[in-house]
């Protein structure tokens, strides 16, 4: 399992059995998840929050991790993960990660996301050895795409994903242009 991620103003800490209700919160709020194409939540039930701990078990730490974002207060505020891909979306590029975070609406436009996900890419690239970063917003999500492009994103290809039919697009970032 991973170790706690260290940032300014928030600590990231591997998800664990009792973060689950937070969770269930989370991705069962529509103005969180309406970007992921879930206006009303995702619709998620406890039974489900189980099902999906036990998976996120067996592949933790091969090629997946799950963080709960906490503030300087310790409270719960959000979710950060990644994911080693060979092709996400069409993008290809050796060594990469995708990656998606989301915060709890209250605690929006506070620097609480850059902060996580700077402290994210730096451990991908300083401790795990990852060359290449992905991340696929909705283009309909202002607020991320902001986030994205201070961070040293650039865009890359863009998609509609089937089920929802919104658009979006792969935003890459390079250990060769760090953060």
């Amino acid at each position: 399992m991973e170790k706690r991620l260290v940032g300014e103003q928030v600590d990231l800490h591997p998800t664990h059995q009792d973060d689950l209700a937070f969770l269930l919160q989370l991705w069962n709020d529509g103005e969180v998840m309406s970007y992921v194409g879930y206006p009303q939540g995702l619709g998620i039930d406890e039974q489900g929050m189980e099902a999906w701990f036990t998976r996120l078990g067996v592949d933790r730490g091969v090629d997946r991790e799950h963080w709960i974002v906490k503030d300087e207060q310790g409270e719960r505020i959000g979710e950060a993960f990644y994911k080693v891909e060979q092709e996400y979306c069409d993008y290809r590029a050796e060594n990469m990660v995708h990656v998606d975070i989301k915060l709890a609406k209250r605690f929006w436009k506070q620097g609480y996301a850059a902060d996580a996900l700077r402290t994210l890419t730096q451990h991908l690239f300083n401790n795990l050895g990852i060359e290449t970063i992905v991340v696929s917003p909705n283009l309909a999500n202002k607020a991320a795409l902001k986030l994205y492009r201070y961070l040293g994103f650039k865009p890359e290809n863009q998609f509609q994903v089937e089920e929802t039919q919104m658009g979006h697009r792969v935003w890459a970032l390079h250990k060769s242009k760090p953060l």
